[in-house]
């Protein structure tokens, strides 16, 4: 992209990144720029400037479905002026962005890379086309791997997702393997493996619920009770019950299509149940820490 004041180049623009930015209440999608400004060998020249103002800033993925996310604009007024040597500035847009819209980004990127179209718009400063409006287009695609690892950094992968945090925090000592699974149910989830993830969940529910009971097989007499007698179930197998059902609903992702399984499961399907999965797990670990915290004796 080029910035152009009256019929003259002032510089070029590229974008060199994208960025998410922790903010109280949201997130900050941060996305540097790079002006590498023309030199002017003009010397007699009044020095050309102009102010960047911001971005309009619109996203697509794999497929042609496009959003708009909003205005982009600098933490400060940003101007570039010609000078007899190329140089280069360097500017910073900030959109603000929250939890809602991160998730509505998800949606649309499914398990693609993101494409941002930016409109830059700028300003001229001084001379006789003062105030006169500038702007250009430019575009970045951030891989998928890129954007996934950009949430990560961001705390914005698992709380956007789940609102509890992946892996879970303090977790028991015996709960390793539970935890490794789960982390693979959310990268399968995040790659577009939408069966593998909720396969996944149902190895988490298992283990989990295996070591809650002390046995093998704890989810057929759970849901046992729920045809016969659910009316006096206690709390505790209320919970064994719904953790069961959980098990139940997954056992599809978990076989083939010879023991009943195989069914397409879609991105909202592995969502739920990921969710699901990681609220349980984090219920159970939550009731382990608040026993370990009473007093003995």
């Amino acid at each position: 992209m080029r910035l152009t004041v009256g019929n003259r180049e002032l510089a070029d623009l590229s974008v060199q990144g994208v960025s998410l930015v922790p903010m109280i209440g949201g997130y900050d999608l941060a996305i540097s720029l790079q002006l590498t400004v023309n030199a002017d060998n003009e010397p007699n020249e009044i020095p050309r400037r102009a102010t960047v103002i911001g971005a309009r800033v619109d996203v697509h993925s794999g497929s042609d479905e496009s959003k708009r996310l909003g205005f982009a604009r600098p933490e400060e007024p940003f101007a570039v002026a010609s000078a007899p040597y190329t140089s280069r500035a360097y500017c910073v847009l900030h959109l603000h962005m929250y939890p809602g819209q991160l998730s509505a980004l998800e949606e649309l990127r499914g398990a693609s890379d993101l494409a941002f179209d930016l409109l830059v718009i700028g300003a001229v400063i001084g001379g006789q086309d003062d105030g006169q409006q500038i702007q250009d287009r430019v575009q970045v695609t951030v891989p998928r791997s890129q954007w996934i690892d950009t949430l990560g950094r961001a705390g914005a992968r698992d709380i956007m997702l789940l609102e509890v945090p992946l892996p879970l925090a303090s977790p028991s000592g015996d709960s390793d393997d539970v935890r490794t699974a789960l982390v693979k149910a959310e990268g399968q989830f995040r790659d577009g493996d939408y069966s593998g993830c909720i396969a996944s969940c149902r190895t988490v529910i298992q283990e989990a619920g295996q070591r809650g009971h002390r046995e093998a097989n704890w989810a057929g007499p759970a849901m046992d009770r729920l045809g016969n007698g659910r009316t006096k179930m206690t709390k505790s197998e209320r919970e064994s019950a719904l953790w069961a059902v959980l098990r139940h609903y997954t056992h599809l992702a978990h076989h083939g299509a010879g023991e009943g399984g195989g069914p397409d499961f879609t991105r909202a399907d592995a969502q739920f149940v990921l969710r699901l999965t990681v609220a349980a797990v984090a219920h159970a670990e939550a009731a382990l820490h608040r026993q370990a915290l009473l007093p003995r004796g």
